[in-house]
């Protein structure tokens, strides 16, 4: 476990080292406010840190077991939400990576809970660092500052999730191949995990804004509602990017057909053409003994020549069908 805790305060003091033991000590006095940031913690290690905090036992089950949706709980102490934060994958594939977040808000103590790798909490920090609001000297600010955060990153990774879908369809009607294909399709696997990400944000946001006696005070409500509109804003651009997806792909496959079908075609008419020379080249070759073109002076030139103007009659009217 990696755990990271802040004391916030007027001068927005960077993170100072604080033993764990202090935490439910520090937590408890009237005018501190301590941010709490814990990378994949151990059962026993959120144990200990639900009996200094006095945490529910399902939250802590939840945050140990992880793969929630998105959602938010109420509890007598403390507000539960768990979002997921969206950056891009630290390969060239640009695949997006998701990072599920419990988000624990009390009255005196906000505690993030981060599932997976450690990638990037420093912009975070920052954020809450350095928001001037008066009411980010409260839980609730200091919640709605990091939310704020994952909101916004869900701003650059559907921008870029945007470009490479006009990348794929402009490659499509111009140079359709099997590796567009598969960057498709992993494209549709990224929308798809990220909208189920994004969705349920919009209900677990106005939920939130929904005060009946928690700990989130009133004075973000604005705020809460402007992210509302955001993740709105984002979930129509992810349904507008899944259709232009499936036009994409619609149109690979048009064009795909259409070449296929260009090349059965020109297969079909030059059997055509090969077939006719065939057909009066084995006539005159059964070697009959009564056929009258035998014994006829012209009969050799004859029958090429009529192997050839068939050949070319056919040629001409392919073309003409535009088949060649």
């Amino acid at each position: 476990m990696t755990i990271e805790i802040t004391t916030i305060d007027a001068r927005r003091r960077p993170p100072a080292p604080l033993p764990l033991e202090r935490v439910g000590e520090l937590a408890a006095h009237p005018d501190a406010l301590v941010w709490l940031d814990v990378t994949e913690p151990s059962r026993e290690e959120l144990t200990a840190l639900a009996k200094a905090l006095d945490l529910p036992s399902l939250a802590v089950e939840d945050a140990v077991e992880g793969r929630q949706r998105p959602k938010v709980d109420r509890y007598e102490n403390c507000v539960v939400l768990v979002a997921y934060a969206a950056t891009l994958g630290d390969g060239s594939d640009g695949m997006v990576s998701l990072r599920e977040l419990e988000l624990l808000v009390s009255r005196r103590w906000v505690l993030t809970v981060w599932q997976g790798p450690s990638a990037r909490i420093d912009r975070f920090r920052e954020a809450v660092l350095t928001d001037t609001r008066p009411a980010a000297l409260t839980p609730s600010g200091v919640a709605y500052a990091i939310l704020d955060e994952v909101v916004d990153g869900y701003f650059d990774v559907l921008e870029h999730l945007q470009d490479r879908i006009e990348a794929i369809d402009e490659a499509v009607w111009s140079r359709p191949d099997d590796a567009d294909l598969s960057e498709a399709f992993a494209l549709r696997r990224d929308l798809t995990r990220f909208r189920r990400v994004v969705a349920p944000m919009r209900e677990v946001l106005t939920v939130t804004a929904r005060r009946e006696g928690d700990v989130i005070d009133d004075v973000i409500d604005e705020e809460l509602r402007d992210l509302v509109d955001h993740v709105v804003t984002v979930h129509e651009e992810i349904e507008m990017s899944r259709e232009l997806l499936v036009a994409a792909l619609e149109g690979h496959m048009s064009v795909v057909s259409n070449r296929l079908n260009e090349v059965v075609l020109k297969v079909s008419a030059w059997a055509a053409i090969i077939a006719v020379p065939t057909v009066i080249a084995s006539i005159y070759g059964m070697n009959f003994r009564h056929m009258p073109e035998l014994a006829w002076t012209y009969g050799y030139p004859f029958a090429l020549g009529l192997m050839v103007g068939c050949a070319l009659a056919l040629y001409l009217a392919f073309r003409h069908q535009r088949w060649l």
